[in-house]
């Protein structure tokens, strides 16, 4: 039998260690950008290549005698420290290795200055000293208190050595400080990038691919957190799955229940409307009958389409050409019913702008609007069922209006009117925050409003409450209206 030992613990690396690590590393790049360049200057001083800072001024007095003695003047026994402007007794230049405001302060203090006087003057950063020539002429001595390079060649053709110092100090730590930025943005990138895929799976709700991990502490740290809240999410979307299934097969099994009741009380509506066909019966019956017939001819279309929802089958509007006078009149038609059965007084109302709109479309100056008139009947149907429950005068209306874009069917009550929490929140589905509108009917589920409303934003369209005042402001009853896009 073979042994198989514990699994080697992942290391975990502190997340201050991580960082500390890069500012080791800028650290050293400093030591090493400040190091060498003052090595190898401390070097070029110790070797003579490179004159001290204040070689001019310790070496003045020497040159000056240097200068003061030669049978004939010679440039070369100037140390590179120095620029000189050489003058004739006249004045005249002679020669010089200055720039020009160098050599125009030369011959001014050559001009002005009395002989054998080699005191400095200073001018800006510079020093100046006159020393007399024996042949009567004067040359002019210019230094600065910074180190130079011995030889006039590499004084002439580079920086002074301070300046490339500093240069050589600032440009590599630049390049050191940038490069270990980074290093360290790529580094800290890949060790959140398990982080990061986890939080694009939880957007995209991808819940089935396990968190990765990682060997920074902290982030793996949130990771696991991240792990703990997937299996939680995803345990909580398997119940809300699961129930939403047990829900739709439900409402499935309700739905082929309630077809058994319907089929019977369709049967029977069938022979009734015999009867009528036959003149057994009166004309007040009869117009029940084909009420009777026509509801259950709606509510087997109602229970279809509970079957198809609940199999997953999102209903979609079946757009098509309708006439507006011939939506009106069916909607005047099953809303007079639907107010009759309640024993309420039924108006309608075909505002001139209407009217107007179904010649024009009779025409065919204007095409037909392309809705759903199964669905804006029972959005209507809803709208009135909820103005019968509150019809306080025992009077419903049904009004139709229009203008240039829009066709606005309207149910009025003269009931209490909406209440203002109805007003801001009527159209949400399940809100039944309004006891006035509430109270005594039990069969009010909160949805009246909102099914009329998600038919009306499907066709574009919207649903607007308000309420009918007299002059006084007092509510004479609600009015809820669906507004439709013409086109």
């Amino acid at each position: 039998m073979v042994h198989v030992g514990p699994l080697p613990r992942r290391t975990r690396t502190p997340l201050a260690l991580v960082i500390s690590r890069y500012f080791l590393y800028v650290l050293v790049a400093a030591l090493l950008a400040l190091g060498i360049p003052l090595g190898v200057f401390g070097g070029q001083m110790q070797s003579g290549t490179v004159l001290v800072a204040n070689y001019g001024e310790t070496h003045l007095d020497e040159v000056a005698s240097v200068l003061a003695s030669q049978p004939s003047f010679d440039s070369s026994g100037i140390p590179s420290a120095y620029r000189y402007a050489r003058f004739g007794a006249d004045g005249r230049l002679l020669g010089s290795d200055m720039g020009g405001r160098q050599l125009d302060e030369a011959r001014t203090l050559a001009a002005g200055r009395g002989g054998g006087d080699i005191r400095p003057t200073t001018s800006g950063s510079s020093f100046y000293a006159v020393v007399d020539l024996p042949d009567g002429g004067r040359c002019v001595l210019c230094y600065d208190i910074v180190p130079q390079w011995a030889d006039k060649g590499l004084r002439d053709a580079l920086p002074n050595p301070q300046d490339l110092l500093m240069w050589s100090i600032l440009l590599p730590l630049v390049a050191a400080v940038t490069l270990i930025a980074l290093r360290a943005g790529r580094v800290l990138t890949r060790k959140m990038a398990p982080l990061v895929r986890a939080a694009e799976a939880v957007g995209r709700q991808d819940l089935e691919a396990p968190v990765g991990k990682s060997d920074v502490a902290e982030v793996d740290d949130v990771l696991r957190a991240m792990e703990e809240m997937r299996l939680s999410l995803k345990g909580s979307l398997e119940a809300q799955r699961a129930a939403e299934r047990r829900a739709r097969e439900q409402v499935a099994a309700l739905a082929h229940d309630l077809k058994t009741p319907l089929t019977v009380a369709l049967g029977n509506a069938e022979l009734l409307a015999e009867d009528v066909g036959e003149g057994r019966l009166g004309d007040e019956q009869a117009t029940c009958v084909r009420a009777i017939r026509d509801a259950m001819l709606s509510m087997d279309a109602f229970v279809g389409r509970i079957v198809e929802a609940s199999r997953g089958h999102a209903e979609v509007l079946d757009l098509a050409p309708v006439d507006p006078a011939a939506l009106a009149d069916g909607l005047e038609g099953e809303v007079g019913r639907l107010v009759s059965a309640h024993g309420l007084k039924f108006e309608t109302s075909r505002e001139p702008s209407f009217r107007g709109l179904c010649d024009v479309v009779a025409r065919g100056e204007l095409p037909k609007p392309r809705w759903d008139g199964d669905a804006l009947a029972r959005a209507v149907l809803n709208l009135a069922g909820n103005a019968c429950e509150h019809a306080g005068g025992g009077r419903v209306m049904l009004a139709f209006s229009s203008d240039s874009q829009h066709l606005a069917i309207a149910v009025e009550d003269d009931g209490e009117g909406f209440s203002p929490d109805v007003l801001a929140h009527g159209a949400e589905r399940f809100w039944r925050g309004d006891a006035s509108r509430t109270s005594g009917a039990g069969s009010h589920f909160g949805l009246g409003l909102s099914i009329a409303a998600d038919v009306a934003s499907a066709h574009g369209g919207r649903l607007e409450l308000s309420n009918r005042e007299d002059g006084g402001g007092a509510a004479l009853g609600a009015r809820a209206a669906i507004v439709l896009p013409l086109a």
